[in-house]
């Protein structure tokens, strides 16, 4: 049977389309893992309804908001009801996606206080944040903005104690073509012909309008302008007449090819949040405007990290300062060239799939490796990317590795196990078994690094282990000092690392 993945989002002109086009892309990965997706959202003036429905997914609405008041949350009235009415009326919605493995929630204006209704009514409960203002209960957080040093403590005491969370850009929920642009992106040199102009789908503030006013205050015609707004703008026929007095200016709203703009741009101007991912991906240099109290952080991050230059909160920032930040990148291109490098490092890309692997690890499942395997694992074994975190790190010839694998599978000491994601093998585990102590051995397909699949692996090999040989009370395992990647998995799998020797004791042993 298929995962089943609900999802509770909004989008409005007052809080923009974020949260709905992340979890959108977070939907298409699902689905293409074989999941089936539902949305819950609300009638508000602005929602992406056509949207979620040109995508495929299924839509349950919720009905027009009303005013409320709820002292307790600073972005209640962007919920259109009282979190009891709104959780109720979320229960009706599910009476036709009954049963989610996954209830996701990517909402300011929702709480413990709506999560623990909808609990009995779901698997497992994952929230999307970035303010940590309020207490959720979760079993999955993810906070895809970049923080500073407290960033894994920043939601101490506001979620349950066995909630794993998913902080920072490598979970940031990218669309696949941006993974694909980046893998063929050009270095950027720091010249600058074509700038790009996005400020989120609603920009209510207008910052695009600002941005406009301070390009025709600099009169550079030989420089092109594509600017983008979403189609709830309210502002869009000033736009229009705006844009029409720059030369080389092409205004487009709604537009289905963001990627494609940024990875031809050779600088942007634009706000926080999601965007500043999609742009990190590709390494576009920015100057960053921040249009919500939530964008202030992640914006500050990536100015101390040189990623970004960031101008402050809209409210503070005039056209004329927008305008004097563009003399300064456009004749600057080492300072671009350098923005360039530090905002590529970032984010990669693959978040999604990461995000994904976390949702569907419970359905990880492994099996008993077979002759058949044979060929495969050779071929993982002898990857470079994979040999040289070995121990012994030389090409193993074939004979001599179809041997071994023969001897491993016949051995009585040894379990050869196979993870399956679904009908794709994603890697190999080697129990090595003496007494009580297994000494574990783990690789994975060179296509599935950096991906989450090792910890997860791991989770599902040690489950084979307590249902198959509930004697092993302890496991081992030695890491290759320079295979962070294989480290960061043992201890994310409850292993403890003592110099190069990580090790486990098993619950019940």
């Amino acid at each position: 049977m298929s995962l089943k993945v609900a999802i509770r989002a909004d989008a409005s002109v007052q809080m923009g389309s974020g949260h709905v086009m992340r979890c959108l892309t977070l939907a298409d990965a699902l689905r293409e893992r074989g999941a089936e997706v539902a949305f819950i959202s609300r009638e508000h003036p602005g929602n992406l309804f056509a949207l979620i429905e040109a995508s495929g997914h299924r839509l349950l609405r919720l009905p027009e908001p009303k005013a409320v008041a709820d002292a307790r949350l600073a972005h209640a009235a962007w919920l259109g009801a009282t979190q009891t009415e709104d959780a109720q009326q979320t229960v009706t919605a599910l009476g036709q996606f009954a049963d989610p493995d996954w209830l996701i929630v990517d909402h300011y204006a929702i709480d413990e206080e709506w999560e623990a209704t909808l609990r009995p009514l779901a698997g497992s409960i994952m929230v999307i944040d970035d303010l940590a203002d309020r207490r959720h209960d979760c079993d999955l957080l993810l906070d895809q903005n970049l923080q500073d040093q407290t960033g894994q403590t920043r939601y101490d005491g506001l979620l349950p104690a066995t909630a794993i969370k998913l902080i920072g850009p490598k979970y940031a929920l990218l669309r696949p073509e941006f993974k694909s642009l980046r893998a063929t992106a050009r270095t950027r040199t720091g010249a600058v012909k074509r700038v790009l102009v996005f400020f989120g789908g609603g920009d209510p503030s207008n910052e695009t309008g600002k941005v406009l006013s301070a390009l025709k205050s600099l009169a550079c015609e030989d420089l092109a302008v594509d600017v983008v707004v979403g189609g709830a703008n309210p502002h869009y026929p000033q736009l229009l007449e705006l844009s029409a007095q720059l030369s080389g200016c092409n205004l487009y709203r709604q537009v289905g090819n963001m990627a494609e703009l940024m990875a031809d741009a050779d600088l942007s101007v634009g706000a926080g949040g999601g965007a500043m991912w999609e742009r990190s991906c590709l390494g576009l240099p920015t100057i960053a405007i921040s249009v919500a109290a939530n964008q202030q952080p992640g914006c500050e991050a990536m100015a101390k990290q040189g990623a970004i230059l960031y101008l402050g909160a809209a409210e503070r920032v005039s056209a004329e300062q927008v305008a004097s930040a563009l003399r300064v990148v456009l004749c600057s291109p080492w300072l671009l060239s350098n923005l360039s490098a530090a905002a590529a490092s970032v984010a990669d890309g693959s978040g999604a799939v990461r995000v994904c692997n976390q949702l569907i690890r419970r359905r990880l499942q492994v099996r008993l490796a077979a002759p058949s395997d044979c060929e495969q694992v050779f071929g993982w074994r002898n990857d470079e990317n994979t040999r040289k975190f070995f121990f012994n790190n030389e090409l193993v010839a074939w004979e001599r590795h179809r041997e071994w694998f023969s001897a491993k599978l016949a051995a009585a000491d040894c379990v050869l196990l196979i993870g399956q994601d679904a009908d794709d093998a994603i890697g190999v585990l080697r129990y090595d078994i003496r007494q009580r102590v297994a000494t574990v051995s783990i690789y994975l397909d060179p296509q599935k690094h950096g991906l989450g699949y090792g910890s997860a692996l791991l989770a599902a090999g040690e489950l084979w282990l307590k249902q198959h040989r509930p004697l092993v009370t302890e496991l081992k395992a030695e890491v290759v000092s320079e295979n962070i990647a294989s480290k960061r998995a043992f201890v994310k799998a409850g292993f403890e690392e003592s110099v190069l020797t990580f090790s486990k004791v098993l619950s019940g042993g």
